[in-house]
């Protein structure tokens, strides 16, 4: 088969090949260029390696999804959408105790209260190290600064508002000692 296919194409199409996506009729030409590029071919064997890694995760997690596919509801991905409201205590009552219900009866819903729990948790760790380990304040600083600009610029402003004043001063003393 002599069919032309560029590099970018094999590059557009590679991550459907290594899943088994395409035709035979185009597996065929994809195989051939492969032979004859080497620059194409040591893409494919990179994007290979990294397909069996990720594609083993998700045969150890395939089992685990199944099961959990169940509790993947409607009621779950709204409570989605207000997990983080709920873990900033933004939500009213009412729906802080269905957020609260979900958590107990859906194992999905728990894990990743869980999961946000602790996320929150090394946020806060890290903002904490990263505090201790300033050794500078450097917020006086900044505020002496802004106000020092704050002068100058308002030190300017009356300069320029005195010498309009003045000019019209002399415009006005003209003015009347003209007529």
């Amino acid at each position: 088969m002599k069919n032309k296919i560029t590099c970018k194409q094999i590059q557009a199409i590679l991550p459907f090949y290594l899943k088994g996506r395409v035709n035979p009729a185009l597996t065929e030409i994809i195989e051939e260029h492969l032979a004859t590029c080497p620059h194409c071919k040591e893409l494919y064997l990179k994007a290979f390696d990294e397909y069996n890694d990720f594609a083993f995760i998700d045969v150890e997690t395939a089992a685990e999804d199944e099961d959990n596919e169940r509790f993947a509801t409607k009621e779950y991905a709204n409570f989605k959408k207000k997990l983080s409201a709920y873990l900033d205590s933004e939500l009213e009552d009412n729906e802080t105790i269905r957020i609260k219900k979900m958590t107990i009866s859906n194992p999905l819903a728990r894990k990743d209260l869980e999961d946000m729990y602790l996320f929150k948790r090394l946020l806060h760790s890290s903002f904490e190290r990263t505090k201790e380990n300033c050794k500078h304040d450097f917020s006086k600083l900044i505020v002496k600064k802004l106000d020092d600009q704050n002068f100058y610029q308002t030190d300017y402003f009356m300069k320029i508002g005195a010498i309009l004043l003045f000019i019209s001063a002399i415009l006005s003393i003209s003015f009347f000692t003209g007529n």
